[in-house]
């Protein structure tokens, strides 16, 4: 009687894997590391505030550096832990989103941290631009130092971050002769834009670069506010804040005050049409310690001569990415004008308009690994002495192809469909119904796999077999590219070991490239969302024994349940 019950046993279990392949989680280790590290972040005297005045969200990053105890960077870093990636879902809580940060058995650690996340770091320095405002806490640098001495005790470790950027906020009213502040546009000139921060201390160093910029407006009837992040260490004497309003021009140069760090400027200023006001400048004061600014009445009269002029004449595009730039044109209410651009590969938007407007410049991705340029010209229409404007635009040349890559497997560029499906294993392309080629939607409107739908369990999409012939050696990674969207999950990745089980590499969140590293288990937490662009998604196996055998699984590639996918997957390498 056992006999046969083993053997039923037996028969059942063989059955349910066969039927259920597609759910099946190769071996992993079920068990989280003990002590892992997770943080409460809070900002200023104010818990989870940032730039703009509101809570942490959701998929917001920051970059954790963990010391031993007393000791500095970078000497002192522990086990490697340097720049790892926690993220919050808009509680201030922050997890690690892959590997984290586990506490010795004995012993203390000290903590550095800062936001937001930036995947490249030279010498200790961030990189710090705050060019473009238009997202104003993805700009708003804060640091945190203060937690030292934390052990496995409590592994929930508070970190106290405090701007490191300054804060210049214009309060607008309308005066004499305006009735409204709708369709208002301000410029600030002359102040540099570009730093680094260092780590190890906090302190940010300004470099020589100065852009103009644009504020950011808020507006309500006859009262508005104008807001800028701007480096310390500069002088707003140096600054020509140019406001346009109903196609006139109105213009304010501070008088001397230098920047700090974590300090918030406020004027207050009235837009009149006959130069006759009264006010007195004031501020409420968020996160930012308030820093003193003169008092007495500031009266801004507009310059009447016509004008027809453009905040900057020269525009840089990434050649992929960020794809976007706007242009301010600042011209008189009743102006009419046209816009074209030289180059196919580059848009402008509107074509045409009256009066002042923001310009939309839109590229193309450059795949090629050259240069290219392109002119937008902005056109004054009727009877006028105004001139056309000239704006250059430069696009970087792609990043050239490894002279090493090759392909993952064969059909790994799913140009050949019926290769691809040759070269996965027995349970092939997932039958849940969201997997399929597409003809034109690859790179360079080449072919491509497209997840389209929404998966009805953890699934499987592919494993792929490795080929004959397969070989590491000199290989460091696998490279993957992905566009489009997933909402609520996001992908997992397994690469196989000689002994059957396998390294998963978990996405996460995904706005753009990406370097993933292995961790214990396979996860399908987060969002993706690349704008549109293609993003270079890098597993790190340069340190991994990964399966060399002919016929054996190789790479798999997975999805989560219920949530609905839109996304292009293409060119898997290896290189």
């Amino acid at each position: 009687m056992k006999t046969k019950n083993l053997f039923f046993l037996f028969f059942m279990g063989v059955a349910m894997l066969i039927s259920c392949e597609s759910e099946v989680e190769y071996p992993e280790n079920p068990l989280s590391p003990k002590n892992q590290v997770t943080f409460q972040g809070t900002i200023g005297a104010t818990v989870t505030t940032r730039a703009t005045g509101t809570s942490w969200n959701a998929s917001d990053a920051i970059g954790v550096y963990a010391l031993h105890s007393g000791e500095t960077l970078p000497s002192g870093i522990y086990n490697t832990k340097e720049n790892i990636r926690f993220t919050t879902p808009g509680d201030g809580i922050f997890t690690a989103a892959t590997d984290g940060i586990t506490f010795p058995e004995t012993g203390n650690l000290d903590f550095i941290a800062y936001y937001p996340f930036q995947t490249t770091i030279t010498d200790y320095h961030l990189t710090v631009d705050v060019s473009n405002q238009t997202n104003p806490s993805a700009i708003d640098l804060l640091y945190s130092n203060n937690a030292k001495g934390a052990s496995a005790t409590n592994a929930t470790v508070a970190l106290q971050f405090s701007h490191v950027l300054s804060q210049l906020v214009l309060n607008i009213t309308a005066g004499d002769g305006i009735s409204s502040l709708t369709g208002l546009t301000a410029s600030l000139a002359g102040v540099k834009t570009e730093g680094s921060m260092s780590l190890t201390n906090g302190i940010v160093t300004a470099g020589t670069t100065t852009t103009a910029i644009t504020p950011v407006i808020t507006l309500s009837g006859t009262t508005g506010t104008a807001t800028a992040i701007l480096l310390p260490g500069d002088d707003l004497a140096n600054a020509t804040i140019t406001f346009t309003l109903g196609g006139k021009i109105y213009e304010w140069n501070p008088a001397t005050q230098a920047t700090q760090s974590g300090k918030k400027y406020s004027y207050s200023l009235v837009l009149s049409a006959t130069g006759l006001a009264q006010v007195n400048p004031a501020a409420t004061i968020i996160d930012w310690e308030e820093a003193s600014t003169p008092t007495g009445d500031i009266v801004l009269a507009p310059d009447e001569d016509p004008v027809f002029t453009v905040d900057k004449t020269s525009v840089s595009l990434a050649a992929a990415g960020t794809l976007t730039d706007i242009v301010q044109l600042t011209t008189q209410a009743e102006q009419t004008w046209n816009a074209t651009s030289s180059e196919t590969w580059l848009t402008v938007a509107p074509v045409s308009g009256t009066g002042s407007g923001a310009l939309t410049l839109t590229a193309e991705a450059n795949s090629a690994t050259a240069e290219r340029t392109a002119t937008v010209t902005i056109t004054p229409s009727g009877t006028t002495s105004l001139s056309p404007i000239t704006i250059n635009v430069t696009q970087s040349g792609g990043e050239a192809p490894s002279p090493t890559a090759t392909l993952l497997f064969p059909g790994s560029d799913f140009e050949d469909w019926t290769t691809f499906l040759g070269s996965l294993n027995s349970y092939g392309l997932s039958t849940d119904g969201y997997a399929s080629q597409s003809l034109d939607g690859g790179i360079d409107g080449s072919k491509a796999l497209y997840l389209n739908g929404t998966p009805s369990k953890n699934d499987y999409v592919f494993t792929a077999l490795t080929p004959e012939g397969f070989s590491v050696e000199g290989k460091t990674k696998i490279v993957l590219h992905i566009k489009g969207t997933a909402n609520s999950k996001t992908l997992s990745f397994n690469v196989y070991k000689p002994d059957g089980t396998y390294f998963p590499f978990n996405l996460g969140e995904c706005t753009g490239d990406m370097t993933l590293e292995a961790t214990t288990s396979n996860s399908y937490t987060g969002n993706i969302n690349t704008g549109g662009n293609w993003a270079k998604i890098t597993l790190n196996i340069g340190s991994l024994t990964i399966q060399s055998t002919a016929g054996q699984n190789l790479f798999a590639l997975k999805v989560g349940k219920e949530s609905a996918y839109n996304l292009m997957v293409d060119h898997i390498t290896l290189e």
